[in-house]
């Protein structure tokens, strides 16, 4: 009997010691699962334990590493216009992001909203929150961790350098990109 109930004490311990670990509330990380909402049409949960695998995948390439690391997840729900309670869903969202104090840096009509919080450390984020519709759908996305900013830009920087194909195509300045 002992030893049965030692081993259902282990089990719970298990299972109840993950779930409070999963719940532990992390800086600018919003629930976008909310009860009664409809089912999105897009949906990407990226927590740390795939940005962790990622940083083991790019050995021949460490220099990212440190960028992956600043990512504690990205999550993303698009909803087509025909879900219904996309409203309420904003307004859910807006109401966390004042609750918590982001600062919205770009607002255009109810077309695209972008949200920052600020960390402590100057030049670093705990989340950035974009919510964008456009005629089929409205998408809500959420980056959290500590992103610094000026690690950031360096990776921009290298990004460009680089002369990627995706970017050949990009108007900058109202030229496109370098072809060569």
């Amino acid at each position: 009997m002992k030893r049965l109930t030692l081993t259902t004490l282990l089990i719970a311990l298990c299972f109840f010691g993950n779930g409070i670990a999963e719940t532990e509330a992390i800086r600018g990380k919003i629930e976008m699962n909310l009860p009664d909402a409809p089912t999105p049409t897009i949906e990407v949960n990226l927590d740390k334990s795939f940005f962790n695998l990622f940083i083991k995948f790019t050995v021949n390439l460490p220099e990212y590493a440190e960028y992956a690391e600043m990512i504690e997840g990205v999550f993303i729900r698009s909803y087509d216009k025909e879900s219904g309670a996309l409203t309420k869903m904003k307004n859910h969202h807006q109401k966390i992001l004042k609750t918590e104090e982001w600062e919205h840096i770009v607002r255009v009509k109810d077309e695209l909203s972008v949200s920052l919080l600020f960390s402590e450390k100057p030049g670093v984020v705990n989340g950035v929150f974009v919510s964008f519709t456009d005629k089929q759908r409205t998408t809500f996305v959420n980056v959290c961790g500590e992103i610094d900013f000026q690690k950031l830009g360096i990776l921009f920087g290298k990004i460009l350098e680089s002369e990627p194909e995706f970017l050949k195509d990009i108007k900058i300045d109202g030229k496109f990109g370098s072809k060569k």
